[in-house]
């Protein structure tokens, strides 16, 4: 029981700082329960692409291509939420979102 509460709570902080953080043509899961979101990105971003830049800004996700058994899935990402304290999602989520705003060429927030 504790661990769901926990894992809630960390959920309900990354749905929140992506809704704050994440440009317009972004989508993404709300998952009932597990430990990770899948993110959807425009089809013409390459998510390996963009983790490059995310990791100089010290946050990373896993790209969604290799979870596509017959291939496709470049423009996707799965972040997990199980680790970090709410307040180093917020922060990560924060960073990943501008790293988003300048790869689609929109200012950020």
């Amino acid at each position: 029981k504790k661990i769901r509460e926990v894992y809630l709570e960390r959920r309900d902080a990354m749905l929140a700082a992506m809704d704050a953080c994440f440009p317009p043509g972004v989508d993404w899961t709300h998952p009932q329960g597990g430990l990770f979101l899948w993110g959807t990105l425009p089809e013409d971003l390459n998510s390996a692409d963009v983790l490059k830049t995310a990791i100089e800004q010290k946050v990373a996700f896993v790209p969604g291509a290799p979870f596509f058994a017959t291939g496709g899935g470049h423009n996707t990402m799965r972040l997990n939420f199980s680790y970090c304290q709410p307040e180093t999602i917020r922060q990560g989520i924060s960073r990943l979102g501008r790293v988003l705003h300048e790869k689609m060429g929109q200012p950020a927030p």
